[in-house]
C-alpha cells in the first residue's frame, strides 16, 4: 500500500491502489442538497472519532449515489477519509479486509460496496448480515460500511403469500439486514424543475450556456431514455455539446 490515493480495490485477497478518481466537490452536487447533507454530518463525526454510523445510499439508477462517494473523498482527502471497494459476493474475505484496515490507524475506511442486492432466496446475506453485526471478531474502530442499492432493503422483495397472509418471519430476516445501516438515504426520482436545475449545470459546465429551446430538448431527451436523472442530464449536455 501506497500514501499516494485514498481509494483501493479488494481483489483476490489484496489491496490494490486506484490512482485514478474523479473529482468531485460539494458544489458540483445539485438538487440533492438533503442528502448531501445527512452523508457530510456522519462523515464528519467519523473523522472525528465520534461514533458512525453504516450508511447505505438507496435508490433508482443515475441519480448521483456513487457521485457522492467521490464527493465525500475528494472533500476529506486530507483528513484521511479512504474507501476500499469491495464486492458484496466475497463477504467471506471480510475478515482478512479488516486485517489490513487495522494497519491503517491513520485512515478513516469506508468500506465500499456499490450497487449491492440478493435475490429472495440468496443465503449470502444472512452471513453478510451476521458479520456487519452479531460475528466474534470486533469490526475495527476505524471503518464503516458504506452500500449503494436500487433496493431499499437490498433484497428483491417477493411477498410469500399464503391466501393474503405475508409470511412476516421471511420479511422480517430480510428487513434485519437494512437495519445494519444506521442511516438509510434515499434518492428518489427527479422533478422536472430539479432536473432542469441540473441540466442548467451541466450547460454551464460544458460552456453551451442556454438557448431558446434548451429545456423542451431536455425534458424530451429524459423522456426518450426513460426519466429524468443526473445522469441522464450529464449525457443531453454532452449530447448538445457535439451536436450544437
Amino acid at each position: 500500500m501506497g500514501n499516494k490515493t485514498n481509494a483501493y480495490r479488494w481483489f483476490e485477497g489484496e489491496l490494490v491502489q486506484i490512482d485514478h478518481i474523479e473529482k468531485v466537490f460539494r458544489g458540483d452536487l445539485v438538487a440533492i442538497d438533503r442528502q448531501v447533507d445527512l452523508a457530510v454530518r456522519n462523515i464528519e463525526a467519523f473523522i472525528k472519532g465520534i461514533p458512525a454510523l453504516n450508511m447505505l445510499l438507496w435508490g433508482e439508477k443515475g441519480l448521483g449515489k456513487s457521485t457522492m462517494i467521490k464527493m465525500l473523498l475528494t472533500e476529506y482527502a486530507e483528513e484521511g477519509l479512504t474507501a476500499v471497494e469491495f464486492r458484496h459476493t466475497d463477504i467471506t474475505d471480510l475478515y482478512g479486509l479488516y486485517g489490513e484496515i487495522r494497519k491503517m490507524p491513520d485512515r478513516f475506511v469506508m468500506i465500499y460496496m456499490d450497487d449491492i442486492s440478493f435475490d429472495a432466496g440468496d443465503s449470502v446475506y444472512r452471513l453478510f448480515k451476521s458479520i456487519l453485526e452479531g460475528g466474534l471478531e470486533e469490526k475495527p474502530k476505524n471503518c464503516i460500511f458504506v452500500a449503494t442499492s436500487n433496493k431499499r432493503h437490498m433484497i428483491t422483495e417477493k411477498a410469500e403469500t399464503f391466501g393474503d397472509v405475508y409470511d412476516r418471519d421471511e420479511v422480517n430476516e430480510k428487513a434485519s439486514l437494512f437495519a445494519r445501516f444506521g442511516l438509510a438515504i434515499g434518492f428518489y426520482p427527479l422533478n422536472p424543475k430539479d432536473y432542469k436545475q441540473i441540466v442548467k449545470s451541466y450547460l454551464e459546465q460544458f460552456n453551451i450556456g442556454l438557448y431558446e429551446r434548451w429545456e423542451i430538448e431536455a425534458e424530451a431527451y429524459a423522456m426518450d431514455r426513460g426519466g429524468r436523472s443526473g445522469r441522464i442530464a450529464k449525457q443531453f449536455a454532452i449530447y448538445k455539446n457535439i451536436y450544437k
